[in-house]
């Protein structure tokens, strides 16, 4: 019996040893990714300020281009309405029945050569 206990000994101490040289070997072979991912991590760091600190400006300039859209817009509204109304005027003039002023005649001098009718034939 003491020599199947010290068999598994042996055998659980060997298991022992291959598992901690595995792991050793792992983390030695993760070392590089580690200190890549920590890179990564800065670099998004970095990048989220970089971001934050120029779209903030983009976001405000979007803002008060929106405002100035918004208020070119009401203008426009504004006078389409007037734009209408005149149309509007227009409509209901023209539809007024035209009425022609008497001719008043053409006032000429008194001394003339030629008579009325023969101004007109011209």
């Amino acid at each position: 019996m003491e020599l199947a206990l010290a068999i598994f000994n042996v055998g659980a101490g060997i298991g022992l040893l291959a598992v901690g040289a595995a792991v050793a070997y792992l983390a030695w072979r993760l070392t590089p990714l580690v200190a890549e991912t920590r890179a990564l991590t800065r670099d998004l760091r970095r990048l989220a300020r970089t971001t934050e600190t120029e779209l903030l400006p983009l976001l405000d300039r979007a803002r008060e281009v929106t405002r100035s859209a918004e208020v070119l817009t009401d203008d426009a509204a504004v006078k389409v309405a007037r734009l209408a109304e005149a149309v509007d005027v227009l409509d209901e003039i023209a539809r007024r029945p035209v009425t022609a002023a008497p001719y008043p005649g053409e006032v000429g001098p008194i001394e003339s050569t030629e008579t009325p009718e023969e101004r007109w034939d011209r």
